[in-house]
């Protein structure tokens, strides 16, 4: 399959993140145009941004979108001059050399809307069927949009992620996801590899065969391909979960329901400076906002009676054993999540409504995927590794 491709980035707050990965995406999209003659589209969706992102990316050539009139139009720097004819004044990112570059668009959110909704405007405003998204701060291999791309010759694909890797340790920290149900949630942190996959190696792996689907629970947000037109109908990143986190668990599992499918691409390789955004913010903030938004998940999607039982007992237990487990921001967690009760039940009758898919035959599907002798399963990184030693002496 060849298809024009639209980048989005998110980005709030971003400067020093874009001017050390973007080059990484720009080489990117140009490797995939000259190869496959397809057209590409970076689209970079400024969050409100209180450093010099947009000056910066207005000087590099973004033409910016206007957040109210919706309409491409030059803006003024912050110097006040006009990048209207100013070339001289005006660089391009990275060498172009023998590529032109993709075409540049930056969006200004007018205030500050989080990342499920800063990229839904992304996914609005891309103009080609596939939408890579990524964050600001991971950097793509040059070869890594083709191998994504190829996978949506099925109609039914709804999202492709990509194999990450860690920037600062080199290891693997984005591989296949499974799901499952256990001690009252959904799991979906499990993750497989290639039986045959070097653990620390960007090397790509050789072609899969399309007997054995490598399915994924969720396609991480930092680094994954969506079909624009299913994520747009489907209804596109969950506003009850802003600002961040789960978002993207929650979009994957309800695309599933909806009768979709999700895969992991080892060929397509990314490396990610983790946590650079939110590792800014209050710990106690993020982990009330994380453990609220699994919350709000569960009770949107867990349409399983007997399974919606045990989530509930388990949440009795957690909430009355918080105190002795000095877990306060779980009782915090708890109350947003109740308060958001009356929109949380809305979603959850049009998700009923919606749903093709029952919870445990989604659970069936990853289920299948553990007696596979070509992937390797485990929990943790350091049983990976632990394997893989075994396995060399």
């Amino acid at each position: 399959m060849t298809s024009g491709v639209t980048i989005v980035i998110p980005t709030w707050n971003g400067l020093e993140l874009l001017e050390r990965f973007l080059p990484s995406v720009i080489s990117a999209a140009q490797h995939y145009s000259h190869n496959s003659g397809a057209p590409t589209e970076l689209l970079i969706v400024d969050d409100d941004s209180k450093d010099n992102t947009v000056d910066w990316l207005l000087s590099k050539r973004f033409l910016c979108v206007d957040s109210n009139e919706g309409v491409r139009r030059n803006e003024q720097s912050s110097e006040g001059d006009s990048t209207l004819g100013v070339e001289s004044k005006r660089t391009a990112l990275i060498d172009t050399s023998n590529h032109p570059l993709p075409a540049l668009t930056l969006l200004r959110n007018s205030c500050n809307l989080g990342f499920g909704e800063t990229c839904n405007r992304g996914f609005r405003a891309a103009r080609y069927p596939l939408v890579l998204l990524l964050n600001n701060d991971v950097e793509i291999a040059s070869d890594a949009i083709a191998p994504l791309v190829a996978n949506f010759t099925d109609e039914s694909i709804f999202a492709v992620h990509c194999r990450v890797f860690d920037l600062q340790s080199g290891r693997q920290c984005g591989t296949g996801k499974l799901g499952s149900f256990a001690r009252g949630f959904i799991r979906v942190h499990r993750s497989y590899v290639l039986a045959n996959q070097d653990t620390g190696s960007l090397i790509g792996v050789t072609p899969r065969s399309s007997a054995n689907p490598l399915y994924s629970m969720f396609a991480g947000g930092g680094s994954a391909m969506f079909d624009r037109g299913h994520l747009l109908d489907i209804g596109g990143f969950e506003p009850l979960l802003s600002p961040f986190y789960w978002e993207d668990v929650e979009l994957s599992y309800r695309a599933w329901k909806r009768g979709l499918i999700v895969l992991f691409e080892p060929r397509s390789v990314t490396r990610h400076q983790v946590s650079s955004t939110i590792g800014k913010l209050d710990r106690h903030r993020v982990s009330r906002i994380e453990q609220r938004n699994r919350i709000v998940y569960h009770w949107i999607h867990l349409q399983d009676a007997g399974l919606l039982f045990s989530h509930l007992i388990w949440i009795c237990i957690l909430a009355a054993t918080a105190p002795l487990r000095l877990k306060f921001d779980f009782i915090l967690a708890l109350i947003a999540a109740i308060k958001l009760l009356p929109r949380v039940l809305k979603r959850r009758r049009e998700e009923n409504i919606a749903s093709l898919r029952t919870d445990r035959e989604v659970f069936e599907i990853f289920d299948a995927m553990l007696g596979r002798s070509d992937l390797r399963v485990y929990d943790r990184y350091e049983d990976l590794a632990q394997a893989r030693a075994s396995k060399d002496r």
